[in-house]
């Protein structure tokens, strides 16, 4: 029988256990770091790496490091646990995975994780439908690999199956435009001057106040060094 899916903190609770050690993890394109802040509790330091650090809470555990990820600062085999989320496609890939071997100790674990595409009901969808045909052409070109969960990504290690995973919210439509809002596509649709359609409200069953479940697939590649 396939195992129930779990939620977010549960996955990164799981992903947690699998090193070998539990001394050093490093998130690398942390922005705000929450997964290094979830693994402070768990692991003895917890490293944040990213090229523009953002400030962290005063009584964090978490160190924060500016740094590239294709240039760690880490020593060799000196870490157990590799982590990035929604970040290895801004990468360049081919060193920070040459890195990320580099400084995992045997035992330890490669993650490369993101957001796979949101989940809206049907007559939501046909709703804006309009809206993402136009955004369409204003994705980055890396969208699909990483809508993939990084699919055929080639890693130094072996392959660790991962449970599934999804990050679910309620929401209604002002709620989804403002998600919306936060897309690269619609930033560099509206840098752009495109007149953006409206949404065709008609194709709706629900009141327009209502609120519908929305959720995202946590998707991604996992290994683990040999011991």
């Amino acid at each position: 029988m396939e195992a129930e899916p779990v939620k977010p903190d549960q996955f990164l609770a799981w992903l947690s256990a699998l090193p070998l050690h539990k001394e050093t993890s490093v998130e690398c394109g942390a922005g705000h770091a929450e997964i290094a802040q979830f693994l402070a509790s768990r692991y003895a330091t917890s490293y944040a790496v990213d090229l523009d650090p953002i400030p962290l809470p005063s009584d964090t555990a978490v160190k924060a490091i500016s740094a590239d990820a294709a240039d760690l600062p880490f020593d060799d085999a000196s870490v157990d646990l590799v982590v990035s989320m929604q970040a290895l496609h801004h990468f360049d890939i081919a060193k920070h995975l040459n890195e990320a071997r580099r400084i995992l100790r045997p035992g330890g674990v490669f993650a490369a994780l993101c957001w796979g595409e949101m989940s809206l009901p049907a007559d939501v969808r046909r709703a804006y439908d309009p809206i993402l045909d136009a955004i369409a052409p204003y994705w980055e070109d890396q969208r699909p690999f990483a809508l993939s969960g990084y699919d055929g990504l080639a890693f130094s290690g072996v392959s660790i199956p991962r449970p599934q995973a999804f990050k679910r919210a309620k929401c209604n439509l002002d709620r989804l435009e403002g998600i919306m809002a936060t897309w690269s596509a619609v930033q560099g649709a509206v840098k752009d001057s495109v007149d953006l359609p409206e949404p065709d409200l008609s194709k709706l069953t629900m009141d327009e106040e209502a609120e519908f479940d929305v959720s995202w697939p946590l998707v991604g590649q996992i290994f683990r060094v040999p011991a």
